[in-house]
């Protein structure tokens, strides 16, 4: 501003910062896609300025301050962010607008699947997708087709939370972490056609909010590994969601959306896991018991091949004196059978990622038996020390050796101390 006279009184920058660059792309979309003839030289466009605008002082010092408030000390960064703007403005939601035609219920019921993850592809008739920036749509498709199969690769949940599921309303429940997934075709199709997916770790839920029809899916066998205590919730949902002739009630809770609940019907082959079951339920415990705080996992064939392991263990430490049936021969000297004898186990079971064991103490007398072997009269069973290690680290035999003979120490003054343990393994 010169104020008629020849030295300029007052300068303004106005900074060319993301309102305005998407001010600017919007007008020139606007323009380019109207009837009339775009003829951009001869358009225009006002920007305003005001008071905080204008330079402190009308010299360089001043220009440079203004210029760097702006840029900040990275040039290359304040590049980066506008390049990234200029691409990204416009786009909020979506570049394009896709219209198809698809015939047929089968068709329908394959597009609500395709949407939700569930199908790859389905079949649609007149195929059109126009480019769409700033809610603007582009005169012409980039493509037109009669007809052609639709894709909807890298579904995304709407939302993440949790499903309980309930043999009765007012019953505590298993819940699940879970995703839900809404077709966005719901609101077009008829209500017996419309859907909602939930998929957990190792379980898929489809249903009709409508007519109250569910289907359900579970993974538990090769390459599912789930924490033991999700895995034993797991196999009581299977138990439960499998037996015939029952309702169970399930209940979503989801960010951003209301509490649902509906009944799922029970049916079709029963599952019997119990022993699976009373496996579970003992490592949960042992892992309680051992104060474990890192994610123990384990697979469904795991289970099943160390169950007995795992229960034996579970039922050594809470109640070990009445386990134990001991009879053993003595290599060496010094055994006194006469007096006290205490002998030494090592007990482990491997739960799914982890091993898991005790070293415990049996006390009491013996008698001899044929062939010079002495049968262990228990008087008391003691947990002297309870270890743990990941599967595939290796205990070192040098340091369960080490703490056998610590405990055989303890034991020495005592007793006639025997250890069912080859050291030199």
């Amino acid at each position: 501003e010169f104020d008629g006279k020849e030295i300029a009184q007052n300068a303004f920058i106005v900074h060319v910062d993301n309102e305005l660059i998407s001010k600017v792309l919007k007008r020139l979309h606007e323009i380019e896609q109207s009837v009339k003839d775009n003829n951009f030289n001869k358009r225009t466009m006002t920007i305003h300025y005001e008071s905080s605008n204008r330079l402190q002082a009308l010299n360089g010092a001043s220009l440079k301050k203004t210029l760097l408030k702006y840029i900040g000390e990275d040039l290359a960064e304040y590049i980066s962010n506008k390049k990234s703007h200029l691409e990204s403005t416009g786009f909020e939601d979506g570049f394009g607008q896709m219209n198809f035609t698809t015939k047929g219920e089968e068709n329908l019921k394959d597009l609500i699947n395709v949407s939700l993850g569930l199908k790859r592809t389905v079949k649609v008739s007149r195929f059109t997708g126009i480019n769409k920036r700033f809610g603007i749509q582009s005169k012409s498709p980039f493509v037109d087709s009669f007809s052609g199969r639709l894709e909807m690769p890298n579904i995304k949940p709407n939302a993440e939370g949790y499903i309980k599921f309930k043999e009765e309303k007012l019953a505590p429940g298993i819940s699940f972490k879970s995703k839900i997934f809404l077709s966005p075709f719901n609101l077009m199709v008829p209500e017996n056609l419309r859907k909602i997916r939930v998929e957990g770790d190792f379980f898929d839920l489809q249903f009709n909010p409508h007519t109250g029809s569910a289907n359900y899916s579970f993974s538990l066998g090769e390459g599912i590994r789930l924490d033991v205590r999700q895995f034993k919730d797991a196999l009581k949902l299977l138990s439960l969601i499998s037996s015939s002739g029952k309702k169970i009630y399930a209940e979503l809770n989801f960010e951003g959306f209301p509490l649902l609940e509906f009944g799922v019907g029970c049916g079709g082959q029963e599952f019997n896991l119990a022993k699976e079951l009373k496996a579970l339920e003992s490592a949960v415990k042992l892992i309680s018991d051992f104060d474990i705080s890192d994610v123990v996992d384990i697979s469904f064939n795991e289970i099943s091949t160390y169950e007995n392991e795992i229960n034996q263990l579970y039922e050594i430490i809470s109640s070990p004196t009445k386990l134990f049936k001991v009879e053993f021969g003595v290599d060496g000297e010094g055994f006194d059978p006469s007096g006290n004898v205490a002998c030494i186990f090592l007990v482990t079971a491997p739960i799914g990622s982890h091993i898991f064991g005790v070293i415990i103490v049996l006390t009491g007398n013996v008698e001899s038996i044929e062939n010079g072997q002495f049968r262990l009269l228990t008087k008391e069973a003691i947990v002297e020390k309870k270890i743990t290690s990941e599967r595939d680290r290796t205990i070192s035999n040098k340091d369960l050796v080490s703490l056998i003979e610590t405990i055989e120490e303890k034991y020495d003054n005592d007793y006639s101390v025997v250890t069912m343990l080859d050291k030199k393994k």
